[in-house]
């Protein structure tokens, strides 16, 4: 990307999609919801990958009203039912994968829930941190498991782990569901025209790690899927993705080294300078579910323009 372009690029963020009713540990948008943003997408917007959206910006080509569709994590919801409906919709997206996921089956997120959620019918309390918690109903075992998730979001890796074995060894729950890509599925997505970023290995807050585990999140993440994929592995998301508490220029560095081209957070807002954004793009989450009210929150969303240094 070399200069700044005369049109804006939209970057829409997902992460869990499922069917009306379904049990999720982590929310997730409904499909019928999910269905009728990407009518509104496809109606207003030409929809890119963002490798393409990068190219065309570096070409001085980039088309007015575009827009990237990301999905972050891995889920299996991305082939079962995201795919399926951008197939519908004739529409591309960018998925951003946290690769321990394809080992695992599950990212930490899920094992902390199922530990909780699947816990024996007849265990009624858990202690945990010298706290104890209710458990002998499902709401109680939900409540309790995003309490969990919430505190052990800013925890290292390795004190995430450890806070699991313990949750484990309280609960006697070991095992994980795979609720996780496939290699295959990511194959087949991928020679359909979807393309893949790379989400770091295991999801950590790249502020709280050490330099040596933060640059190994990053670079192990782009070999891993290039390796499934044999491609290169152009972008890359910031797990959780806010500019100044979750990474900071210094980890951008890390990302350029590593050989991306292109970056994106959750910081919200448009990209109009994207030369200056490449390695730090804004994204919206289109949430409502009216068309006016979608239409609306992105408006309002894209004209945050953050400014400052480099465009974060």
């Amino acid at each position: 990307m070399s200069k700044r372009s005369e049109n804006a690029l939209t970057i829409l963020t997902y992460h869990r999609v499922a069917p009306e009713g379904q049990i999720t540990y982590l929310p997730a948008l409904s499909t019928e919801a999910f269905a009728r943003q990407l009518g509104w997408i496809k109606r207003y917007y030409q929809v890119l990958t963002l490798a393409e959206a990068g190219r065309l910006a570096a070409e001085e080509r980039l088309p007015k009203h575009a827009a990237v569709i990301t999905v972050d994590d891995g889920y299996d919801d991305c082939f079962h039912y995201i795919f399926p409906l951008l197939k519908q919709h004739g529409l591309s997206a960018t998925f951003f994968i946290t690769t321990a996921g394809l080992t695992h089956g599950q990212l930490w997120e899920e094992q902390i829930a199922e530990a909780i959620i699947d816990a024996p019918v007849n265990c009624h309390q858990l202690t945990l941190n010298a706290t104890d918690y209710s458990v002998n109903t499902f709401a109680k075992r939900l409540r309790l498991a995003k309490t969990m998730i919430d505190k052990l979001k800013y925890l290292t890796v390795e004190q995430r782990e450890q806070q699991l074995a313990s949750l484990r060894q309280a609960t006697g729950v070991m095992h994980n569901s795979r609720q996780f890509l496939q290699p295959e599925q990511i194959r087949q997505m991928a020679e359909a025209g979807m393309e893949f970023g790379a989400h770091s290995v295991h999801h950590p807050i790249l502020m709280l790690e050490q330099d040596a585990v933060a640059e190994q999140e990053i670079r192990s993440s782009k070999l891993e899927l290039e390796q499934l994929l044999q491609q290169e592995v152009v972008s890359f998301a910031y797990p959780n993705g806010q500019y100044g508490r979750d990474f900071d220029d210094h980890h951008i560095d890390m990302v350029k080294r590593a050989g991306f081209r292109y970056a994106v957070s959750t910081v919200p807002g448009s990209n109009t300078d994207i030369d200056s954004q490449a390695f730090c793009l804004h994204r919206v989450s289109p949430w409502p579910t009216s068309q006016s009210r979608f239409m609306l929150s992105l408006l309002r969303s894209t004209q945050r323009d953050a400014g400052g240094t480099n465009g974060y």
